[in-house]
């Protein structure tokens, strides 16, 4: 009897420990309520910065990497010494990259040539408008050479030259866009078009000059860039054109006849000097005659056709009543 009160108050007895603990196990010690509780939360202090300061965040590091060394190449460049030998190095680059691209680009195009074909001044370009819209009364269209140097175009009037070709080139495409907004057909587009158009054309020409020159073995003194200022000249007509049907757009064939007459005797006259004779070795001196004179009527022969086709789409249409 006195046994099994024993055991009963052993069950009983929460703080009592088991009878027969597992092997290799330390007995149970008495139970903690509070060992299963997270303990406290503690929010981490929040910076704020003083009046008038402002936060400036520092840069994380990694972890078993040393930051001094991410430090280095800037601390390098900050060297006097070193930015000086940086820098006269890269220009060093750039000197020897740009003289490997003239060296290259002069290989094909000579870029003083170029700037002799723009040698001009004010007294050269009018005097030149004025030849290419009244060639009529013109008497003397020799070329004088100079035995040293080329005569640049501001010293003579019959040199070929770029600038006015250039510059009637784009006022041509811009006097267009004029003519397209007065007739409210006028978009960035239109004006693309009309500019590529004219930019092929004078391609396919100057093509076709220079395989007719090859084709008829016809010895000149014709350079292609005297082709393309010969070839380009046709524009200043163009515009005179195009500007005399904006003030009377009846007049259009009218001035389109005469410049076309204009331009056309002007590039035949200024041609026929710069084509040689043939040589004394040739079979037939006559029939290179005629090559010649073939080769001026078709240079000189297509201006009006093309003045007619770049124009008719631009030019102010006549009204009809």
């Amino acid at each position: 009897m006195r046994k099994a009160r024993r055991t009963a108050e052993a069950q009983q007895d929460p703080g009592a420990s088991m009878p027969y603990p597992q092997y290799g196990y330390p007995p149970p010690g008495p139970h903690d309520p509070n060992m299963y509780m997270a303990p406290p939360y503690n929010p981490a202090p929040v910076y704020q910065p003083a009046p008038g300061q402002y936060y400036t965040p520092q840069p994380m590091g990694m972890p078993g990497v040393d930051q001094a060394g991410f430090n280095m190449p800037t601390q390098i460049l900050q060297n006097p010494a070193i930015a000086n030998m940086a820098l006269q190095y890269g220009q060093s680059l750039v000197g020897q990259g740009k003289e490997v691209i003239d060296q290259k680009f002069n290989q094909y195009v000579s870029t003083s040539r170029i700037k002799y074909y723009f040698s001009v001044d004010t007294a050269y370009v009018a005097k030149k408008l004025g030849l290419i819209l009244f060639p009529f009364t013109h008497r003397d269209w020799s070329v004088k050479f100079n035995p040293e140097e080329p005569v640049q175009p501001r010293d003579e009037l019959n040199a070929p030259d770029l600038y006015i070709p250039s510059m009637a080139f784009v006022t041509f495409v811009l006097i267009g866009g004029v003519s397209l907004g007065l007739q409210e057909r006028f978009s960035p587009e239109s004006l693309g078009i009309q500019a590529s158009a004219a930019l092929v054309w004078q391609i396919l020409e100057i093509l076709a000059i220079w395989l007719t020159l090859f084709i008829m073995s016809i010895q000149s003194k014709l350079t292609i860039f005297d082709i393309l200022a010969f070839s380009s000249y046709k524009y200043v007509g163009m515009i005179v054109v195009i500007a005399v049907s904006l003030v009377m757009p009846s007049a259009y064939h009218i001035a389109l006849i005469y410049i076309s007459a204009a331009v056309m005797f002007f590039l035949v006259r200024s041609l026929k000097v710069q084509v040689l004779p043939e040589t004394p070795g040739g079979y037939d001196p006559e029939e290179g005659s005629k090559r010649r004179t073939y080769l001026l009527l078709f240079m000189g022969g297509i201006q009006p056709l093309l003045m007619w086709w770049l124009t008719r789409h631009v030019a102010l249409p006549a009204t009809t009543t």
